[in-house]
């Protein structure tokens, strides 16, 4: 305890500190009179001096040391009294919640003065500006180093002993090696090749649907690799033979053909994947670019084989591989790599990337990499010749779909994660809802949709991301119009949810809207994926909204049943031709819609749980304009939409209905109290939830991204 110094007079009133500069103090004369103060009140040396004479002892006003954090608590405390009147009881309720212990203080403070003498500016001596890369005789690639490696760490100590000059890694070559654990078939397999012309017209087709979406060879290159193979019917490298056999695979599931290598029910392609199976080799002690493509293939083609858990575990090694690589860092300068590889790198790098959130998306599980380890460049065309271009497709595209699966990831963390119980859901709604909104006002035109009547769009991979991106507005709107779907059919006192709320439920079921209106478009051009895994995944998602939206009673539930069985006629006949996902999806759907179907004849015909709110009021929330033409059906001509203007990328966002005006006061609020935005509050005990595994067995984990 600090010692309590007197300022009082004789009689006990305070004197202050003008008074006690006005005359000398006590300290002062018995420093003077050489005499020690005895203490006391009086002290015997005050007890002598003339009646009159005050005994003060002075204020000292002495230097202690407090952290930073005790000083901004005084700085909110003065605050607070200054800025409104407060109760006693306020002030020491107010303390009592948020002074800290000197331990906590302690605990939280990183100001130089906790740490003493410490270098507090002190950087990472073993961390560099630029990744670790390194040349080996034995590798023709950079090898990537991990700072945090202990073989690292004596390598940087042997380069400090060295006199800083650089030291390479000593060569990590004596480890096990035998066939075996390479899986490699012995005698080697026959392979039945496609002839010439028909393999160059699978690997078009696999880069008509894949090659922008994902980087996954270099054009030019593989097909002259490809060509040398059948003149010279040399097969000395397996791992690129796989990934040209995974090629075709994919070439032959796209074209919508029974023909070649596939014999049965089977998916077609299925007997190219099946040769490349046969050649995939556990390369991870000695991983390449090209074992890293061959991996990425087979994940995408095992979704078509609706084996989603072995299209993650492939995608998750890709991903692993690419960190072994060092794809996630740029490679610094100076290094014997050229131009080309280095891009090719990249694009491979943000190709892992992408595939490893989407299959994580579409099983709920966790991403694999953080975005805050990832330092590599975007895709580029600067640097390369015209000739070396044409190795690579236009980089907007590719980095469009970055972009988005960056979104998703923070879907996957912020909107489903099991942490996110803990984070305001509200908050991170308006924080995707805005990732979302900036990316398609800055769209380039080369990828955005024409909002005419039927939609246009310019190829295949722009529709696919048009889809995605429908898909990442339906997955962070979805919980909010279960919420709002809940509270119109349940008791009288449930109260109407707010317009914000009613604005986001809008947006989900637009979203829905627009994939299966451009899903149609595309059954319509004979350009869906038939064997596909994400037009069946994309259709499921859009039409189990669009019966949500059908049975709300609003002006356009007529549309949206329409919709719903336009949907489950595609949906039965892409199952018919042999498309295994869509068998499952299908059997789900036919499982909701039965249910669906009893629970709206149940309210109304009064013997179920009846709406709480009246229909005629919902509608008024859910402004859906109702026609066929929404859906993209009417090609009667090419009108524009009336709710479209000039500028194409505010016309998409009117489709997504996140330019409306409630929607738009959402996103721009930032006086957000415990995650709930003004005008989002809602009354009484409705709160808006996550729906999930773990709150009360409302959903099962398969509806959360199905």
């Amino acid at each position: 305890m600090p010692k309590i110094t007197r300022r009082e007079s004789k009689d006990g009133s305070p004197i202050s500190v003008d008074e006690l500069e006005d005359r000398p103090s006590k300290r002062q004369r018995n420093s003077l009179a050489k005499v020690k103060c005895s203490g006391g009140n009086p002290c015997r040396s005050c007890a002598r001096k003339p009646e009159g004479t005050e005994c003060v002892y002075p204020y000292r006003d002495r230097k202690v040391q407090v952290q930073e954090s005790y000083l901004n608590w005084l700085k909110r405390e003065v605050a607070l009294l200054k800025g409104k009147d407060v109760s006693e009881e306020d002030i020491v309720g107010q303390s009592s919640q948020t002074q800290h212990t000197p331990e906590d203080r302690e605990e939280d403070d990183d100001s130089p003065e906790r740490f003493g003498n410490v270098d507090v500016d002190l950087k990472n001596p073993l961390i560099e500006d630029k990744a670790w890369f390194v040349t080996d005789s034995a590798s023709w690639q950079p090898i990537y180093i991990g700072e945090a490696a202990c073989t690292a760490f004596g390598t940087r100590l042997r380069q400090f002993l060295n006199g800083n000059e650089p030291v390479a890694p000593l060569s990590r070559s004596k480890y096990s090696k035998h066939k075996a654990f390479l899986r490699m078939a012995a005698p080697a397999p026959r392979f039945e090749w496609p002839n010439r012309a028909y393999a160059h017209l699978l690997l078009k087709v696999a880069l008509r649907f894949l090659g922008n979406d994902y980087h996954l060879m270099l054009r030019k290159s593989t097909i002259e690799r490809m060509q040398e193979i059948y003149d010279t019917q040399k097969l000395d490298d397996p791992v690129f033979v796989c990934k040209l056999f995974a090629l075709f695979s994919m070439g032959e599931m796209y074209s919508n053909r029974r023909l070649g290598s596939t014999k049965g029910p089977d998916v077609p392609g299925t007997g190219y994947f099946v040769q490349a199976m046969s050649l995939t080799q556990d390369m991870h002690e000695e991983a390449s670019v090209v074992y890293v493509e061959a991996l990425l293939i087979i994940s995408l083609y095992s979704l078509a084989l609706n084996r989603t858990k072995s299209a993650y575990t492939y995608a998750g090694m890709a991903l692993r591989l690419c960190l072994t690589l060092g794809l996630h860092h740029n490679v610094p300068e100076g290094y014997t790599i050229s131009a080309v590889e280095r891009e090719h790198r990249i694009r491979v790098w943000w190709s892992v990337y992408i595939i490893d959130r989407m299959t994580s998306s579409k099983l709920g599980h966790p991403v694999t990499v953080q975005d805050s380890d990832i330092d590599v460049d975007l895709p580029s065309m600067d640097k390369l010749t015209p000739s070396e271009q044409e190795e690579f497709s236009d980089p907007s595209h590719l980095i469009a779909h970055v972009k988005l699966a960056r979104i998703s990831g923070d879907i996957i963390s912020d909107i489903y994660g099991r942490s996110s119980q803990t984070k305001a859901f509200v908050q991170s709604v308006q924080k995707i809802l805005r990732s979302l909104r900036t990316w398609a006002e800055t769209l380039p035109a080369s990828v955005q949709i024409s909002q005419t009547k039927p939609l246009r769009y310019s190829s295949r991979n722009v529709a696919s991301l048009h889809l995605c991106f429908n898909q990442c507005v339906i997955l962070t709107t979805r919980p909010i119009l279960f919420h709002v779907f809940k509270s119109c059919f349940q008791g009288q006192g449930a109260a109407a949810p707010s317009p914000t709320t009613m604005a986001l439920a809008d947006a989900c079921i637009h979203a829905a809207r627009s994939s299966n209106g451009l899903l149609t478009q595309l059954w319509i051009d004979a350009g869906m994926a038939i064997y596909g895994y994400f037009d069946a995944h994309y259709l499921f998602s859009s039409t189990i909204i669009l019966m949500m939206s059908s049975i709300l009673g609003t002006s356009n539930s007529d549309a949206d049943r329409e919709a719903v069985d336009t949907a489950s006629d595609i949906m039965e006949s892409i199952v018919k031709d042999g498309n295994l996902p869509a068998a499952g999806f299908y059997e789900h759907f036919l499982e909701i819609r039965k249910v669906m179907l009893e629970f709206a004849d149940r309210s109304t015909n009064g013997n179920g749980n009846g709406p709480a709110q009246p229909m005629d009021h919902i509608a008024e929330l859910l402004v859906m304009p109702g026609s066929a033409a929404d859906l993209g059906l009417d090609d009667s001509d090419g009108q524009q939409n009336p709710l479209v203007d000039n500028n194409n990328n505010s016309a998409f966002l009117t489709q997504s209905r996140l330019n409306n005006p409630s929607i738009e006061d959402f996103l721009t609020q930032v006086d957000i109290h415990h995650g709930v935005p003004v005008g989002m509050e809602m009354a009484g005990n409705n709160t808006i939830s996550t729906p999930g595994p773990w709150s009360n067995g409302l959903i099962s984990t398969g509806w959360l991204f199905e």
